[in-house]
């Protein structure tokens, strides 16, 4: 594996109400080819966290390179690097209406190789290959307000994988999906993977941990990070879950590391 740093969080803080930090003193790297997952409750500063790696919002404190590039409203202010950056980074919301606008799901899925200025020819391979990969033709044509919750989130993966990103950000990626939907998406995440992608993926859901994860990351309630491991070791520390707010004391853990062989005899090929 290609383990070049992509990213690196230097003493970082965030604040959105002055003296109420949601990050406090965070430092992290992160390698290409990993598959992150971030555990935290809800307010532990794993969103923030997310958007601050996304360009969307701004350390308060401290500072965030990209690819060796420093990351500051001013550098995204420049076309040139704000176009690489956002070519390179795909983020995939929580909420996935919060990413779809389009009239249909083609236009959609346009949107970003349009947004990146490239010919007809080109936005049209990559809107059929993305289709194709995820099964989606019997929805191109339609509105995705019509879409159930499950169609959204294929949609919404879509959008970004249209555009070929090195790096798949995603929060809370299996909330509100049916078990089929969670299924297929742990398959085209560890697939995604598989083929290069450095997958960064928030979750409360510890069951999915083992296969979309090569190393968790753990946040407390008072937004520090707490510890940085492997699944295994962090799933299997019932005092460290407890304390951070993520189990109660009648959790029983099942891990269950999957061997290389096993790992996928059950993921399939996206036809």
């Amino acid at each position: 594996m290609d383990k070049r740093k992509i990213m690196e969080i230097h003493d970082v803080s965030y604040e959105y109400i002055a003296d109420e930090p949601v990050l406090k003193d965070i430092n992290l790297n992160i390698y290409s080819g990993e598959k992150i997952v971030i555990l935290g409750a809800n307010g532990s500063g794993k969103s923030s966290l997310q958007k601050i790696l996304n360009g969307l919002i701004f350390p308060s404190k401290g500072e965030y390179r990209a690819f060796g590039q420093l990351v500051t409203e001013e550098t995204l202010n420049d076309e040139q690097f704000s176009q690489s950056f956002r070519q390179r980074i795909g983020y995939i919301f929580q909420n996935s209406d919060a990413q779809l606008f389009s009239a249909n799901v083609w236009d959609e899925i346009a949107f970003g190789p349009l947004q990146m200025k490239l010919d007809f020819k080109e936005v049209n391979d990559r809107v059929k290959g993305v289709i194709k990969m995820l099964n989606l033709e019997s929805l191109k044509d339609r509105p995705p307000y019509k879409l159930s919750g499950g169609e959204k989130k294929k949609v919404a993966i879509a959008c970004v994988l249209s555009i070929n990103p090195e790096v798949l950000i995603l929060d809370e990626p299996t909330n509100g999906l049916d078990p089929r939907t969670q299924r297929w998406l742990i398959n085209l995440l560890v697939d995604l993977n598989n083929a290069g992608k450095t997958l960064i993926t928030c979750t409360h859901d510890l069951d999915i941990v083992c296969e979309i994860a090569d190393r968790v990351i753990v946040f407390n309630e008072d937004h520090n990070i707490v510890a940085d491991g492997l699944p295994a070791d962090i799933l299997s520390n019932k005092e460290l879950l407890l304390s951070v707010n993520l189990i109660d004391e009648h959790y029983h853990s099942h891990v269950h590391v999957a061997k290389p062989s096993e790992d996928h005899d059950h993921f399939h090929s996206h036809e």
